[in-house]
């Protein structure tokens, strides 16, 4: 009698798991999803061309619908078709697909619920969005700047030769006054430039990463061109007409 109960209870408790397993079936083999190829799209809303993309391996057509109405079919895989929002009244529309087998069998695809919004309304969800990145990145960008400034201006303008620190963002050739800068974690990207600060002119300007050898090579030649500067302008001073041009200019501030 006991073995019965156990058995009587063992067999309720398994009719009442039976429910919540399901057994895949052909019919569930189709699945209907959204792309956006241009335009807006978010929180159940959508407004410019879209594509219908239907994915069902034992298929060999899909028939796509937007409501009642059949948009399209495709009869190679993948299975899609494009349409825009435009073309239908505003407000929820019913997306699916039907899906058909070699032997004529209709397989039917899950179903989407969306909205077809306006392109004013599109256009001002879409700017809703993107404003507070937007505002998110002339803030960075106006910290970047700032902390670059406060950071270099410590260091502005080595002496020629004197060995830098290039770190993680490596470092260049300032266009302005052709000596080696590092390039600062904090300057604005842009593609393969970076907007930064030179540490020896100071000023702003777009420069791309140089490899470490080539700056090293540019702080020797800096400084080899500073010692021919200062060389040149030593000869310049014993020359007569430099060495009078000096003494009128000196005699200028002697006192009367």
């Amino acid at each position: 009698m006991k073995r019965q109960i156990i058995l009587l209870f063992s067999s309720a408790f398994f009719l009442l798991l039976l429910p919540t397993f399901s057994i895949p079936t052909q019919e569930e083999d189709l699945v209907l999803r959204l792309r956006r190829n241009f335009g807006y799209g978010g929180s159940g809303e959508i407004q410019g061309l879209f594509s219908m993309i239907a994915e069902g391996s034992a298929v060999t057509r899909v028939v796509f619908y937007i409501d009642d109405q059949v948009i399209g079919e495709d009869q190679e895989a993948p299975f899609q078709v494009q349409f825009s929002t435009d073309n239908y009244p505003l407000g929820m529309h019913s997306l699916r697909a039907t899906g058909f087998t070699e032997d004529g069998e209709e397989i039917p695809s899950n179903i989407i619920q969306i909205e077809f919004v306006s392109a004013e309304a599109g256009w001002k969800a879409g700017l809703e969005l993107v404003l507070p990145i937007l505002v998110l990145l002339v803030v960075v960008f106006g910290v970047g700047i700032l902390v670059t400034i406060l950071t270099s201006k410590k260091r502005l303008n080595p002496a020629p030769g004197t060995p830098r620190k290039y770190g993680f963002s490596g470092g260049s050739i300032c266009p302005r006054c052709n000596r080696p800068t590092p390039l600062h974690l904090m300057g604005l990207n842009l593609g393969t430039k970076k907007y930064d600060r030179c540490e020896n002119c100071g000023k702003w300007s777009l420069m791309h990463s140089i490899p470490l050898p080539k700056l090293r090579q540019a702080e020797a030649d800096e400084l080899t061109r500073a010692v021919l500067e200062e060389d040149q302008a030593s000869t310049n001073l014993h020359r007569p007409e430099e060495k009078l041009r000096k003494e009128l200019d000196d005699s200028r501030y002697l006192d009367s």
